[in-house]
């Protein structure tokens, strides 16, 4: 998907509060003792930007299953006044797996959001991160469960997802939605967590949610590193230029402009009512 431009001065807005929110994050898992470690973009951003990548409009981190388990459980007590901690268990229309964390009174409707019709405010991603099976075979079993559960939380959501390559796939996913909306998103959630068990944890570790990606030695993750993210200190994976390497190839050249992605959302509002996206 194209980069598509915000109006004039309100990314910067966007990236500032969603600095502010990676801020209390931080400063809720170290409340609680949780691990963390800023994810994909975010942490390309760190190193090659020293903060957001210029045209990036989300924060992404995750943190080891056991970690990210307490901070469900945990973590909504642990957040400041006018944040909140959602999942699919205490929020209606929630189409992913994993948390989010919102900034209470704003608006950020991006195009899933809308058609899952959730009431999404602006937010960062929060991923957990599980070890492999040390067996590949298991392991690729594993990988393949993990992105079946996930594709069907969100088919039974959102009928049109983005990127399908073909008519006969668009389709299919709107026969799956059909079907989907009767299926208990419970029953989905439970199913996928079933996917990240194994009996003998190896030392590659991957986010269940994006389980298509290349899954990262524990080593490039773990101990976590502190560095900077505009103005503010986070964690990071332990070995960044590997961790990047291996998500990204050449991580410091940029990508051409019609591959630099937004979540264009179709409206965007700080909390004051105004929808500043119709700018645009």
């Amino acid at each position: 998907m194209p980069h598509k431009p915000y109006p004039e001065g309100t990314l910067e807005r966007l990236q500032a509060e969603m600095t502010e929110m990676l801020a209390v994050f931080d400063e809720a898992c170290q409340k609680l003792g949780l691990t963390y470690f800023i994810d994909g973009g975010t942490a390309l951003g760190a190193a090659r930007h020293g903060g957001f990548i210029p045209w990036d409009d989300d924060v992404d981190a995750a943190m080891p299953a056991a970690d990210y388990r307490r901070f469900l459980a945990e973590g909504a007590s642990a957040l400041p006044e006018g944040y909140s901690l959602h999942t699919w268990e205490n929020t209606e229309r929630f189409p992913t797996l994993w948390a989010k964390i919102w900034k209470d009174g704003t608006r950020f409707a991006d195009a899933p959001a809308v058609e899952a019709g959730m009431g999404q405010p602006i937010f960062m991603d929060v991923f957990p991160s599980v070890p492999l099976d040390a067996d590949p075979g298991i392991a690729d079993r594993q990988r393949r469960r993990m992105l079946f559960w996930q594709r069907l939380s969100y088919l039974k959501f959102i009928a049109h997802p983005k990127n399908v390559p073909s008519a006969a796939a668009q389709a299919a996913c709107v026969a799956a939605h059909g079907v989907l909306s009767c299926v208990p998103q419970r029953f989905i959630a439970r199913e996928f967590e079933r996917s990240w068990r194994c009996e003998t944890p190896g030392d590659l570790w991957i986010d269940p949610c994006y389980a298509q990606y290349d899954p990262m030695p524990v080593d490039c993750l773990l101990p976590c590193q502190r560095v900077s993210f505009d103005g503010i200190e986070t964690w990071a994976p332990h070995d960044l230029d590997r961790y990047l390497t291996r998500m990204y190839g050449d991580w410091h050249k940029l990508p051409p402009e019609e591959e630099r992605y937004t979540h264009a959302p179709e409206v965007l509002d700080f909390g004051d009512g105004v929808n500043v996206a119709k700018r645009r």
